[in-house]
């Protein structure tokens, strides 16, 4: 038997057309697992948990969402919902860089998306506005239509990775336990060690390189570049 295809909750009418009218909808429980996940990291979301949130019985839930993975395609719909897709700029550069500017902002407001999106895409609505945004940006370049499609995906991965190194250099949560080691400390002494000369002097360069902002924006616009979208 196939694995249930999580997508196939935006086939289901969200509310059917006889019958009474349902006492939750998909919204308000994305919205309750989103502030579940951003809390306590993704782990921590169930559809006990969330039925218990929105005040349903587990059981009753599942007239809306069939399973976990449905339940995580709406959270991960939800948030491609925070994208703003007014026309910024009239180069197809700057237009997908604004678009991935904003992924990274969403990504850092919720810190379980980054290595989700790397494994599996949304194909709610909010996200195939994404799809389609980023389409139009490169609707005047002359690639076919596959490789348009390669070039967002790269740009999406290339983001969620980005997004994934920054949470990861963060310290850790929680009590403090004395004086932890800094994230990064270990690569630091091997440097230093003299072992690594070629990587020692990519490194050396890599501090002068900006704040990590530009470091981004230098990130997508190479790979832009280097796909051939005109600036």
């Amino acid at each position: 038997m196939p694995a249930h295809d999580p997508t196939d909750v935006w086939r289901r009418p969200e509310r059917s057309a006889v019958g009474p009218k349902p006492e939750h909808s998909r919204n308000g429980i994305a919205t309750a697992a989103l502030r579940i996940a951003d809390q306590e990291g993704l782990a921590a979301v169930s559809i006990r948990r969330v039925a218990a949130t929105v005040g349903a019985g587990a059981a009753s839930l599942y007239r809306y969402v069939k399973s976990h993975d449905e339940l995580v395609e709406l959270m991960m719909d939800a948030v491609a919902g925070e994208y703003q897709f007014e026309v910024v700029g009239e180069h197809p550069r700057g237009r997908l860089l604004n678009l991935a500017q904003q992924g990274r902002s969403i990504m850092h407001r919720h810190p379980w998306l980054a290595p989700l999106l790397l494994t599996r895409p949304s194909m709610g609505p909010n996200s195939l506005r994404f799809l389609d945004s980023a389409l139009a940006a490169l609707a005047p370049v002359d690639l076919p239509g596959p490789a348009k499609l390669q070039i967002v995906a790269m740009m999406s991965a290339i983001t969620s990775a980005f997004v994934q190194n920054e949470l990861s250099s963060l310290p850790p949560a929680g009590p403090d336990e004395g004086s932890p080691a800094r994230p990064g400390q270990h690569l630091v002494e091997a440097l230093q060690a003299g072992e690594y000369p070629h990587l020692a002097a990519a490194m050396a360069g890599h501090s002068a390189a900006g704040n990590v902002d530009e470091q981004f924006t230098s990130a997508i616009t190479n790979y832009l570049a280097g796909a051939g979208i005109p600036a």
